[in-house]
């Protein structure tokens, strides 16, 4: 039996392989979806939050070299780009295949990630709780349980910590591989142009797509995502009625 395409999918700040889960049983016959699990949540919720963001790339890295098995893709969803691309450097490094394309979602390229706007992690806690509210994704009634936050807001500072305090490469090696980046019209943590800086982080074309929606997509929207990055690796065609390419329709031309 033919292996299918393998996507690897990386989760934002917080967020967990449950995330993802969805996506596995959306179009089975075409893809298989690796929703990655990461320390200090869900399944691993007992191991200790990662230090760094590098350092949970490499360890992220050396877990899933197994699953380098044919033709696979990278899907990151705005800390899970950031890990993508430092796996795939890594991977690449040490002489393992490149993945066909890096889909990024919701996430300023690596060198511009604070643009206009302060560190989440060192916010007061009320300012916290309001800047989520605000990207969306965190129900109210966990935003106002003291004792849901207590468990949480440990593990989604930590995330916020390690990207606001990563630093980009910059020995300018690319990943060999294309991109795709999709930006959500409300999102108020990432901006167009910032996001296009990805571009400087591949070494193929790099295309822009918008999307209806908050930083955090609300669930039909993030799946209609799914539908879309199919047809653009494999020719998958599906129904899509959350997104919208509506920007670059080619690739971004290196300066």
């Amino acid at each position: 039996m033919q292996q299918r395409p393998r996507l690897i999918c990386l989760p934002p700040a917080g967020a967990g392989p449950s995330l993802y889960r969805p996506w596995m049983s959306r179009h089975p016959a075409h893809v298989e979806v690796l929703p990655v699990s990461l320390p200090g949540r869900e399944s691993r919720i007992a191991e200790p939050l990662p230090e760094s963001l590098d350092a949970l790339a490499e360890h992220l890295a050396e877990e899933l070299e197994e699953q380098l098995v044919g033709r696979f893709a990278l899907f990151g969803y705005s800390m899970g780009a950031l890990l993508g691309l430092e796996m795939a450097r890594r991977w690449e490094k040490w002489g393992l295949p490149a993945p066909d394309v890096l889909f990024v979602l919701a996430c300023n390229a690596p060198d511009r990630l604070l643009a206009g706007r302060d560190p989440i992690h060192r916010m007061p806690a009320p300012l916290f709780r309001q800047t989520l509210q605000d990207i969306g994704g965190t129900p109210t009634e966990i935003l106002e349980n003291e004792e849901a936050m207590a468990l949480f807001e440990p593990v989604l500072r930590n995330d916020f910590r390690i990207c606001e305090t990563y630093g980009a490469p910059s020995d300018g090696r690319l990943v060999e591989c294309g991109a795709h980046v999709f930006v959500a019209e409300r999102d108020n943590l990432v901006q167009w142009e910032d996001a296009a800086g990805w571009a400087d982080f591949v070494a193929g074309d790099l295309r822009m797509h918008r999307l209806q929606g908050n930083h955090m997509l609300e669930r039909s929207q993030f799946d209609a995502v799914l539908d879309t990055a199919l047809e653009l690796w494999l020719g998958v065609a599906a129904q899509v009625a959350s997104v919208r390419d509506l920007g670059v329709a080619g690739p971004i031309a290196r300066a």
